[in-house]
């Protein structure tokens, strides 16, 4: 199994994030889930936090309106994976980072940071068209703030997720075809990969580079 971390989810009742906290309890590490206050009275999102507690996770209180919060919810551990949202159909929240980034940097205790990417590589988007090129620069911004603060880190590139384009043939803003018209890019014939994001990622690069990684700047 080798060695285990104390790993800090933060976005763990997303779409990703769920799939995240349960790969991280499989492999036995001690797993904290951030609860943000934010929540407020979403219930699901709090039956769904309380069912990580029963599995064995941590719930720790932090937000990203409150520095210090995050910063004492970072010295519990050594692994930060983000798992918010960046995309634009959902809650776009790419930039929040920053301040996880100046949290981290006054924790000092960090080992590996994985910030919030999992889909294409940012840095091979510059001709992106938008409404995809605002959430690719912003994680540029967040990938300079990165290593100007000399956070050890890993980016997970697993390129388009299927859950949220296959189903919508690709379409902006659905993720249900159209019964109308399809807008087809290029002149159609063009290859893409997707990736399936399993019940549980043991079957998906996107969820454990993390666990065995040692580098200090990795990609994958």
């Amino acid at each position: 199994m080798g060695l285990k971390s104390r790993v800090l989810i933060i976005g763990g009742t997303g779409y990703l994030g769920k799939r995240l906290v349960k790969a991280s309890l499989e492999q036995g590490h001690e797993t904290y889930v951030l609860q943000r206050p934010e929540i407020g009275l979403d219930i699901e999102k709090i039956q769904m936090l309380l069912s990580f507690k029963k599995q064995g996770a941590r719930l720790v209180v932090g937000s990203f309106n409150d520095h210090r919060s995050l910063v004492e919810a970072l010295k519990q551990v050594d692994v930060v994976i983000c798992a918010i949202s960046g995309v634009h159909f959902r809650t776009h929240q790419i930039l929040l980072q920053l301040k996880l980034v100046e949290a981290i940097k006054e924790a000092g205790n960090i080992k590996r940071f994985l910030p919030s990417e999992f889909g294409t590589d940012p840095s091979r988007m510059a001709d992106a068209m938008e409404p995809g090129r605002e959430t690719f620069d912003e994680k540029m911004v967040v990938r300079k703030a990165i290593k100007d603060a000399r956070i050890p880190f890993t980016y997970v590139s697993a390129n388009c997720f299927a859950g949220y384009f296959v189903g919508g043939l690709c379409q902006f803003g659905t993720i249900l075809p159209s019964r109308d018209s399809v807008v087809l890019f290029g002149d159609g014939n063009q290859k893409c990969n997707f990736i399936a994001t399993f019940p549980s990622l043991q079957c998906s690069p996107a969820g454990f580079y993390w666990l065995h990684t040692k580098l200090p700047e990795t990609r994958v």
